[in-house]
């Protein structure tokens, strides 16, 4: 069907049997009598009529075409040919002839017969998309093309030569070509599965080359318009892998509710897709549906036992307790990790689905053993064996990629920050921005409090929570590509801070109001709404210049239960390296202090330690920060029925508890010589 319309890199010349019923079909409606019959019915009186009249072109055509759905290709040449001034004058004998040579894999006669039956009518499209398939297994790529391009003048209804032509363009590294190809082919047939589905793709593969130029809007574009296409294809001809192309399409457009949707529809359309059982239950998750997500990773593991991804998502969500079930599931992961051999990512996901299980039942010992194997296979450099690419998030798209060897980007980017982000420079931009005074931007360390903190703030009826958002961090690439393209030796981020200065209003005013339009999506009346991306705490400099209005909240957590938070979740690096985690939390501690002291904006500090042991009091002072009234509800955070899509969605389903305080002495011993560092820094910081 459709879903294959990105092919292999060199197309092989097959013929199956759908092929060529579709040939015997189409000779047979031009024999049907005006009552229409049965392709058996035409097919037997042809026989009839050909051995009364070996000339009958019509009934030979049918026999012919017969005797090629059954591979009788012998046969059905001999047919064709049994008159050969006949057949050198009909086009139609010399396109089956091309598809008997084809079932014959004699790619030389099969060109030579569709060739002659488009000389004598060019009006056969699949004639002209046999001679491209045929000059492309020659490499005979521009020849390919044109014949490519003589089909669409002919199209039928197919669009067969349209989706070839994308397919070459696209093998050719020509994507904007691919892409308008098939635009162009739509003008005709707007509704066609085929051509949007083969369109959505197409657009996907360039949003993600625009993300990585930092190529935002027309990334943003190109996403909705993919998501149109595939709106088009699942409204006529819905299949379970584009409804979940559909679903995590929408996730990425940040339409949660949608993509839920979309993964619901396709558990309905194929209740045996253990990949569909699985994009439902991580977003039922996100809704706090817990219970049900549990029974449809169950399900997905029961369809497909192998699903490593299934096994890490079900392990997050359900809290284990000893006794058997449990002794035999970690049976059953333990027996698949030895058996994955070198698939890095599915090792990735079965250590912690495994450390997970540890963990809940108090074997902190083992539990530690799979994180740290998990982490380390996450750190292992990418040219290794067993490479995978993992998806990235929002959060990791806001961190540069960081290696053991690259590690200093921090130590400078932090330089940088507080040499140029001074008290000086801030009263020279005073004026410049957007007063508005709709965002909240919670910062700090991941796994420092930021959900729980976004989700007592989006209780309250004037307060709306989007989540974390990627917006400042590409409103930042966007200024540094804009006014000055990279060069081999300066970083993208070295260079915003002086571009600030020297930008027009009118252009930070820009940039602005594109940020509000995005919080716009997220509220129906709040005054306000969150942005909780931890990492905007590097970007508060250009906050405080772009919403001068703004409201700033810093999570602050002790830093060891941050690192072993970080580490047992499924994240990045550095986030997956304690060494790296230490040197980027010694550089987070120098940025917040310098933003703490120049910053025109007050930054209001909220100690995860405090608001736990007293919720209430901490969550008072929140709301005060905001400029708000207190309401009660912001104590009942965990009935709060937004989606939640961040590592915490688990914990802010739950009231209050301080579990989580004081966490990394389950692993002490194998932390203690991190600890006694990261404690040294500090004191000699406050000293």
């Amino acid at each position: 069907m459709y879903l294959n319309t990105l092919s292999p890199p060199r197309p092989a010349i097959e013929v199956d049997r759908d092929v060529l019923n579709e040939v015997l079909e189409s000779i047979c409606s031009r024999s049907g009598q005006s009552v229409r019959q049965s392709n058996e019915v035409i097919i037997q009186r042809s026989q009839q009529r050909l051995s009364s009249n070996a000339l009958d072109m019509q009934a030979l055509h049918v026999v012919a075409a017969s005797s090629l759905v059954h591979r009788q290709t012998a046969k059905t040449l001999e047919l064709l040919q049994r008159d050969g001034e006949s057949f050198a004058r009909d086009p139609v004998a010399n396109r089956l002839a091309g598809y008997a040579w084809l079932v014959r894999q004699d790619t030389g006669r099969a060109r030579h017969a569709f060739d002659q039956a488009v000389r004598l009518d060019p009006n056969q499209p699949d004639c002209w998309k046999w001679l491209g398939r045929i000059a492309e297994s020659d490499d005979q790529d521009e020849q390919a093309a044109e014949y490519y391009e003589r089909g669409i003048l002919f199209d039928d209804g197919g669009h067969d030569s349209a989706l070839a032509l994308s397919r070459l363009h696209a093998r050719q590294r020509q994507l904007k070509d691919a892409i308008h190809t098939l635009r162009v082919s739509l003008i005709r047939d707007r509704r066609s599965p085929k051509l949007n589905f083969a369109l959505a793709r197409l657009l996907d593969r360039r949003a993600v080359m625009l993300g990585r130029k930092r190529m935002y809007l027309p990334q943003h574009r190109l996403r909705q318009e993919a998501l149109e296409c595939y709106r088009i294809v699942n409204a006529s001809a819905p299949t379970s892998q584009s409804l979940l192309m559909q679903g995590r399409l929408q996730q990425q457009l940040l339409d949660h509710s949608a993509a839920r949707i979309s993964f619901q529809r396709a558990v309905d359309l194929d209740p045996t897709s253990a990949k569909a059982f699985n994009d439902l239950a991580s977003a039922n998750v996100d809704f706090g549906e817990i219970e049900l997500a549990l029974g449809q990773f169950e399900q997905s593991i029961r369809l497909d036992p192998q699903r490593a991804e299934a096994h890490f998502r079900y392990a997050r969500a359900k809290r284990f307790r000893p006794g058997g079930p449990t002794r035999r599931y970690l049976e059953q992961l333990e027996q698949q990790l030895r058996e994955v051999g070198q698939a890095r990512q599915k090792q990735v996901y079965l250590n912690f689905a495994i450390a997970k299980v540890y963990d809940d039942i108090g074997d902190f010992d083992r539990a530690w053993k799979h994180y740290d194997r998990a982490n380390r296979l996450k750190s292992m450099p990418a040219n290794r064996p067993g490479k995978t690419r993992a998806t990235p998030t929002a959060r990791a798209a806001a961190v540069p990629s960081v290696s053991s060897a690259d590690e200093p980007w921090f130590e400078a980017f932090t330089q940088h920050a507080t040499r140029h982000y001074t008290a000086d420079f801030f009263r020279s931009m005073h004026g410049s921005g957007n007063p508005s005074r709709t965002p909240i931007f919670i910062v700090g360390m991941p796994r420092s409090g930021t959900t729980l903190t976004e989700q007592i703030l989006s209780s309250h009826p004037d307060i709306a929570g989007a989540g974390e958002l990627n917006h400042i961090n590409q409103i930042r690439q966007e200024m540094s590509r804009l006014h000055s393209p990279a060069t081999v030796h300066q970083a993208a981020w070295s260079r915003y801070p002086e571009l600030l200065g020297a930008m027009d209003p009118s252009e930070l005013n820009q940039h602005a109001a594109r940020y509000l339009e995005h919080l716009d999506r997220f509220r129906t009346g709040e005054r306000h709404v969150t942005d909780k991306m931890p990492t905007n705490f590097m970007h508060l400099g250009l906050i405080a210049t772009l919403f001068p209005g703004a409201t700033v909240i810093h999570c602050r957590r002790n830093p060891m239960d941050v690192f072993v938070s970080c580490y047992c979740q499924n994240l990045n690096a550095p986030f997956c390296d304690l060494d790296q985690l230490v040197h980027y939390h010694r550089n987070y501690r120098r940025l917040m202090a310098h933003w703490e002291r120049v910053l025109p904006i007050n930054i209001h500090t909220n100690d995860y330690e405090s608001l736990v042991a007293d919720p209430e009091t901490h969550s008072r002072e929140l709301i005060r920060h905001c400029g708000l009234q207190w309401d009660d509800a912001c104590l009942q955070f965990h009935s709060n029925d937004r989606a939640v899509h961040t590592p915490s969605k688990w914990q802010v389903r739950q009231p209050m508890y301080r579990s989580s305080v004081e966490k990394w002495r389950r692993f002490e011993k194998h932390l203690a010589p991190i600890a006694d560092k990261v404690s040294a820094e500090i004191a000699a910081e406050a000293a």
